[in-house]
Order: C-alpha cells, then sequence, then structure tokens
C-alpha cells in the first residue's frame, strides 16, 4: 500500500483545523475533509481485501509446497532404506579392469576367428 495512494497522512487529519463560522464551522469545507477521509479509507479497504486475498494465495501455496517436501522427504527416507546395503561401485578397482581387458582380448580372438562376439547369446 503506497502512501501516495492517499490523500491525507495521519498528520492532515490530527492538525486539521476548521475556522469558526457564525453557524459554527463552514459546512463546506467539513464535508470537503470528510470527503477525503472516504476517499483514503476506501482506498486503504480496497488494499486490505486485496492484501488478505494474496495472503491467502500465499498461505496456500506453502502448505502445497510443505506437503511436496514431506513426500519427498519420506521418498528420501525410503531410497535411502532400500540402498542402504549396496556397494559403492562408481570407483575402478584393479579387478574390473583385468576383467575388461580380458573380454577385450577374448572378443577380439573371436573376430580374428571369423566370429562375431555379439552373436554369442
Amino acid at each position: 500500500m503506497d502512501k501516495s495512494s492517499f490523500n491525507l497522512t495521519v498528520e492532515d487529519i490530527l492538525n486539521k483545523v476548521f475556522p469558526a463560522d457564525v453557524k459554527g464551522y463552514d459546512s463546506d469545507q467539513v464535508d470537503a475533509f470528510l470527503d477525503l477521509i472516504i476517499s483514503d479509507y476506501r482506498q486503504f479497504d480496497r488494499s486490505y481485501k486485496a492484501n488478505q486475498e494474496y495472503i491467502v494465495t500465499l498461505e496456500t501455496q506453502n502448505r502445497r509446497i510443505r506437503e511436496e517436501l514431506q513426500k519427498s522427504e519420506q521418498e528420501r527416507a525410503r531410497l535411502k532404506t532400500r540402498f542402504e546395503g549396496l556397494k559403492d561401485t562408481d570407483q575402478p578397482n584393479t579387478g574390473n579392469i583385468d576383467l575388461l581387458n580380458r573380454i577385450g582380448k577374448l572378443e577380439a580372438e573371436i573376430f580374428r576367428l571369423g566370429g562375431n562376439p555379439r552373436n554369442i547369446k
């Protein structure tokens, strides 16, 4: 809510002085001042309602995100339990390299003899 969208400030209202007239205060000046106050209250009411709607929207999004996070955490816990016993095989070791070299030599020999190792079942 931007202050510039209002006609009056709190100080304007507090410091407003109406000059005395023969019958009291000038009713046109009082009416004009009250019209400004009403205009500001309408603007404030619109802003307040818009902010309340925005809060509801944000709370709904926040609730949905929390539910998604909870589901993700449950899935992560489930997967962690499932894969806890698996060995990390991403690291090459000499046993794997030796086996790959041996397979490569056997495939080369099959090709040399005229066969195709991809056709072996």
